[in-house]
């Protein structure tokens, strides 16, 4: 069979063909520039329905094939621009009847990935989708990919984009802005914003901008390709930390990189040495179908057909904000090898020679196997003054300029210190800590016979659950109470013992002194991480979750507050429909 994808949910018109085997047979797109400024969409859809006809004549002259030779159309129903979308499934609809074969619309964001996985041969990884309009951290888990992390307001692509016309690069800005983060040499050190596996772009995009229209404040030490280098490498380690984190929860052993903003070199870079890192293999989808393209939305509409048979065309109405984990994914089955009751000491990562190296040279020479490597830390088991200790060493990150590494790992070590001995004296389940090095970035603890709540949850009945996870929920209020935010809750980030305890560990982005932002943060991120890894259990854990958290009477006068809030936070989440984020807001 071939298909024939209609990519139109932006600025690229694209027609492909592509056969149910994976070849691809033709593929030709056009994308509209605005000759300064931003994307209109009149603008657009005018580009759309100019160059539509001409696209699919050389898609097909391409492919050396006719139209009647074409056994099945797809076409982006969402998400994007709906004047977009609109031109893309009018010419679908029509093609479709005049052919008289069937039809399907479908997600365009699972139409990277799924495209990414073809072309690189992978079957399970965790991919980071970057573009202009999405930046999406997601991995296959209950029948859907999951939403690991997503950015709670600018998308990485756009905010590139942004900036690029604030110093006169036209749309698309990317490519120039990477030539001239090239030229760049010095270091600004700019804000540095993320949340667990979210990120945040905003606050980088109000820094770069003030700093652009006021070259007083910078023209002397630094020039303007400094700042752009600045800008790239920060927002790059941002997005790079933020996916290890993600690669370190779910434990896959191959990541994807997929999207226009893939095509980037420095990008692919640094998630190449996390890649490498957790031993996992590193996969960048193919440059001429890293940005939008038809041929994705056609291999994905070959999937979606075989598994589920085609859309009537009453059901092929657009869906602008159509979210990728909203969409069942029949066509791919859950990977036999999960990693599940992972007991301490077992399996585990040996030593290397350039990390026992850096740990010795920090006379930590006692230290003697690797409990486990995490996204920011490794964790190594050895004796300290006659006890069996876990001594908590964040490396050097390669990936972030070095400035800014010594910065953030200092800056965390000392957080985590200072919040792990503050909750120990309230009696706080965390481990006991005996030294804490800022400047080296260790931490050293009492080792604990424990596994990853992560590992274990599987192995409890319903009893089991409905009481730890009601017991987390206490603690966390508890936590909240004590105006701690722990900054990334997950079931990796808690302990739990054959005696039934739970300690909560890595309070490297805790925060003191907070505010009804921060507590609903830590329950959406705890929600999310339920949804994303344990979606079968989600219904069980995160109400019996929420039933412990809600039996704190001391935080009784907020916890409306707290709750509206998580509310809203999922709000500000890509692709959430205008009229509901205003019925939630007001």
């Amino acid at each position: 069979m071939i298909c024939l994808g209609i990519e139109s949910t932006a600025h690229t018109f694209s027609v492909g063909l592509i056969t149910d085997t994976g070849k691809l047979l033709g593929l030709s797109s056009d994308t509209y520039m605005p000759s300064e400024g931003g994307l209109k969409p009149i603008d657009v859809v005018e580009h759309h329905y100019n160059c539509y006809d001409s696209l699919l004549k050389s898609a097909l002259i391409k492919a050396k094939i006719r139209l009647k030779e074409v056994g099945l159309i797809a076409f982006s129903q969402g998400p994007g621009l709906g004047p977009c979308l609109r031109v893309g499934a009018a010419v679908a609809r029509a093609l479709s009847l005049k052919l008289n074969i069937p039809l399907v619309g479908v997600n365009h964001c699972i139409a990277h990935i799924e495209i990414g996985r073809e072309m690189c041969g992978v079957e399970d990884p965790v991919t980071l989708y970057v573009s202009g309009g999405n930046t999406i951290i997601s991995a296959f888990d209950s029948d859907h990919y999951q939403v690991f992390g997503e950015t709670l307001d600018l998308p990485i692509g756009n905010m590139l984009d942004m900036v690029a016309r604030e110093i006169g690069i036209p749309h698309p800005g990317g490519p120039r802005m990477e030539s001239l983060s090239k030229l760049g040499k010095k270091y600004f050190p700019l804000p540095y914003i993320v949340k667990g596996m979210d990120l945040s772009f905003s606050g980088l995009y109000s820094k770069i901008r003030s700093l652009l229209r006021n070259p007083n404040l910078w023209q002397k030490e630094y020039t303007q390709e400094d700042l752009i280098y600045s800008l790239q490498e920060t927002s790059f380690a941002m997005l790079t930390e933020v996916f290890e984190r993600a690669i370190a929860h779910t434990e896959k052993k191959s990541v994807l990189l997929t999207g226009g903003v893939a095509a980037n070199q420095r990008l692919q870079e640094m998630i190449s040495i996390i890649a490498k890192n957790h031993d996992a293999e590193f996969h960048v989808v193919p440059l001429k179908v890293a940005g939008d393209n038809g041929a994705m939305i056609a291999w994905a509409g070959i999937q979606q057909f075989h598994s589920g048979g085609a859309d009537l065309i009453d059901a092929t109405k657009i869906k602008p904000k159509w979210r990728m984990d909203q969409v069942p994914i029949p066509w791919k089955k859950e990977v036999e090898n999960r990693i599940y009751l992972k007991q301490s000491g077992q399996n585990f990562p040996v030593i290397s020679d350039t990390l026992l190296a850096e740990i010795k040279n920090l006379n930590f020479s006692h230290v003697n196997k690797i409990l486990r490597k995490g996204a920011e830390a490794t964790l190594f088991q050895g004796r300290w003054f006659e006890r069996d200790v876990v001594v908590k060493f964040r490396s050097k990150k390669p990936y972030r300029v070095e400035k800014l590494d010594i910065q953030i790992r200092k800056q965390r070590t000392l957080i985590e210190g200072r919040a792990l001995l503050s909750l120990a004296k309230m009696g706080f389940p965390v481990p006991p800590v005996y030294e804490v090095m800022p400047s080296e970035g260790i931490i050293v603890m009492k080792f604990l016979q424990a596994d990853r709540l992560k590992d274990r949850m599987n192995s409890f009945n319903s009893s089991q659950i409905k009481i730890v996870f009601q017991k987390i929920g206490r603690l966390v209020a508890t936590l909240h109470l004590a105006d701690h935010m722990h900054g990334d809750l997950t079931t990796s980030n808690i302990l739990y013992t054959d005696q039934n305890e739970l300690f909560f560990i890595d309070f490297g982005l805790a925060k003191r002194d907070i505010g009804i932002e921060e507590m609903a943060m830590d329950i959406h991120l705890f929600k999310r991480v339920l949804q994303s890894t344990h979606g079968a259990l989600f219904d069980r854990t995160y109400p019996a979750f929420i039933e412990g958290y809600q039996n704190c009477t001391q935080l009784s006068d907020k916890m409306e507050l707290i709750l509206s809030r998580v509310d809203h936070i999922e709000l500000r989440g890509r692709y959430i429909a205008k009229d509901k984020r205003r019925k939630e807001l007001h």
